[in-house]
């Protein structure tokens, strides 16, 4: 390796993980699955690369590697062609994709980059991505999440799989278990060779002040430290999993978008639980503990006529009729259109969620209409009618928003579904007489989900 590849780091101990490596992979995924593997080029993910590549588990996996080049660095251009020798060597396909962080993101170099780096990994035909993530990092994540103050999700750290929202790509981190100790032996024990990052040991970075810093003086004194601490992370995963089943059972909606009910007697720790457990499956950050308890009082203790209206983290909150809503800035209601051909699934843009068809018999959008063309969604302007059934009559849109007690403050944020000029679905109310399915007809169900819920 030239010296513009960075220091090739030698590799420590001796042994092997193949074979308990490609048994977990085997768990995780099932065979004939194509497999992409983040390729970063550095320790870890070279020896899961070398791993996977066996014959013996390549066979029954199609295997693929991905390499994302930030450009932070001096050495990323050297990093790439480092990166195709390896996967030459291994003969692995592989693919490069350049990225741009903003140095000035308020979130910062690392999480930005980290922003970047998962965008591109949502772009991925493979429906498995593997990550080399080991038990040292598990271990350094909960240190950082406890000393961030984080509730139990984050305590639980990375799970060894975990669904990518919205892309029907799951991770897999099949190294979780084995420490860098147990990598760098099976390096060795292949001659493997590696980059370095130098950020590496930059001590200003989180992450590497608790690994080069914290990990050794805990290490000189706790040898099972990192097992420890991978140990809570699955108590902590597993009682999270229980606090969000009460919250289910304390009327926390599991689909977002639907009213939290605010009429039940709780105590303070499990009203807490509740709204925590909604803001999070609406995709609403979270507040401050005290500022959550607060919000909590507001919600619960109001009036029944009470407007409670609380602005949080670029959403409100809004009390109405004994429910909690999340309301978001959606802009203005007139300056949107979607058109609409018959897809299953519709992303209405921004803040606006999609809309999906299910195939259904005998109700819904009669699918013979779809034959017309003109079909598209809009928001309410007024004036718009509609009639629900053969024998009743024609309404204003106006009239049945209040008969069915849609709140004022929701009412100009509906997606309607429009053929032409006319009104055929408003979500909550129903489908217009004349393009609804008959008996034994083929027709499409369409349901809204708002924005914070991932498509199918």
């Amino acid at each position: 390796m030239s010296s513009t590849d960075g220091p090739v780091v030698p590799a420590r101990g001796a042994g092997g993980l193949s074979p308990q490596v490609h048994e977990r992979m085997r768990r995780l995924v099932p065979p004939g699955e194509a497999i992409c593997v983040a390729f970063s080029g550095g320790l870890d993910s070279s020896v899961l690369l070398d791993i996977l590549s066996d014959e013996s588990f390549s066979r029954d996996y199609p295997l693929h590697a991905l390499h994302v080049h930030h450009g932070l660095s001096p050495n990323a251009d050297a990093w790439v062609k480092s990166c195709e020798r390896f996967c030459a060597r291994h003969g692995v396909p592989l693919t490069v994709e350049r990225v741009r962080i903003d140095g000035g993101s308020p979130l910062g170099i690392e999480a930005a980059a980290r922003v970047a780096r998962y965008a591109v990994f949502a772009g991925r035909r493979e429906r498995y991505l593997a990550l080399a993530h080991h038990l040292d990092d598990q271990a350094e994540t909960v240190l950082l999440q406890l000393l961030r103050g984080t509730g139990l999700k984050g305590i639980a750290a990375m799970p060894a799989t975990r669904a990518l929202k919205g892309t029907g790509i799951t991770l897999v981190r099949p190294l979780l278990e084995f420490p860098r100790e147990a990598l760098e032996a099976h390096a060795l024990a292949q001659g493997l060779q590696w980059i370095e990052d130098e950020s590496n040991a930059a001590l200003g970075f989180d992450r590497n002040f608790m690994r080069h810093e914290i990990g050794p003086r805990l290490e000189s004194r706790y040898g099972a430290w990192r097992d420890s601490l991978a140990r809570f992370a699955r108590h902590a995963a597993a009682a999270n999993l229980m606090l969000e089943d009460l919250a289910t059972i304390d009327g926390v909606p599991v689909a977002p978008g639907e009213p939290l009910p605010l009429a039940i007697e709780l105590p303070d720790e499990r009203r807490a639980n509740a709204l925590r457990t909604f803001l999070a499956r609406n995709a609403v950050a979270m507040p401050s503990e005290a500022r959550l308890a607060e919000m909590a009082r507001q919600l619960y203790e109001a009036r029944d006529d009470a407007q409670v209206r609380i602005d949080h983290a670029g959403v409100t909150l809004v009390r109405h009729r004994g429910a909690a809503f999340v309301e978001r800035d959606l802009g203005a209601p007139t300056a949107w259109r979607v058109d609409w051909r018959g897809e299953p699934h519709v992303p209405l843009g921004g803040e606006r969620g999609h809309v999906r068809f299910d195939r259904v018999v005998g109700y819904g959008v009669a699918r013979a209409a779809l034959a017309q063309p003109g079909w598209h969604f809009a928001p309410r302007v007024g004036g718009e009618t509609m009639r629900l059934g053969p024998d009743r009559p024609t309404r204003t849109l106006k009239n049945l928003l209040q008969e069915h007690d849609i709140p004022a403050w929701k009412r100009e944020r509906l997606p309607l579904l429009f053929h032409g000029e006319r009104l055929v679905w408003v979500p909550g109310i129903g489908i217009a007489a004349e393009y609804a399915c008959g008996a034994g007809e083929e027709g499409l169900d369409p349901c809204w989900e708002v924005a914070g819920k991932a498509p199918p």
